[in-house]
């Protein structure tokens, strides 16, 4: 048992498109895009201390070149950056990264709050509600992770 708040429905956090790994190296590389600069830097420090590879981008251009040279298996996108209401970005990064089962996870916005499923039709593979609790960005990482068959 944790101590954990009971999360009632998957509208504040969720991963909907579970992708095969074919990758068998051990790194499990993530990388937190956000427009807030000291807490995209925060979850960094969190996660490499559970264990995962990890990068910071703070705009498109550093989003861009870190995903076609490190090619991440996660990112934490926020949607804010780059002006991406449009979703154009995520459809964008996807095409960019070689990594066929990466995923892109939204950070996506609470006031106004953005609907799940235009998340998923713009090709997010889940979403976090800001602000995003770390043990709930962790358990997304952990359920990205796991190995298995794809949902």
């Amino acid at each position: 048992m944790n101590n954990r708040a009971s999360e009632p429905s998957l509208a504040r956090y969720a991963l909907w498109n579970r992708k095969h790994k074919r990758n068998t190296s051990k790194s499990k590389r993530v990388l937190v895009a956000d427009a807030d600069k000291a807490l995209g830097e925060s979850l960094v420090s969190l996660f490499a201390l559970k264990g995962f590879a990890t990068q910071y981008a703070l705009d498109v251009a550093s989003l861009r070149t870190i995903v076609r040279t490190w090619q991440p298996q996660v990112i934490f996108l926020d949607t804010r950056i780059g002006a991406c209401g449009n979703y154009a970005l995520v459809r964008e990064l996807h095409a960019i990264n070689d990594e066929p089962a990466s995923h892109i996870i939204a950070m996506s916005g609470f006031l106004p709050e953005e609907p799940v499923n235009l998340l998923k039709e713009a090709g997010y593979d889940g979403h976090c509600r800001r602000p995003c609790a770390v043990w709930q960005m962790t358990d997304l990482l952990d359920e990205a992770f796991a190995p298995g068959t794809p949902r």
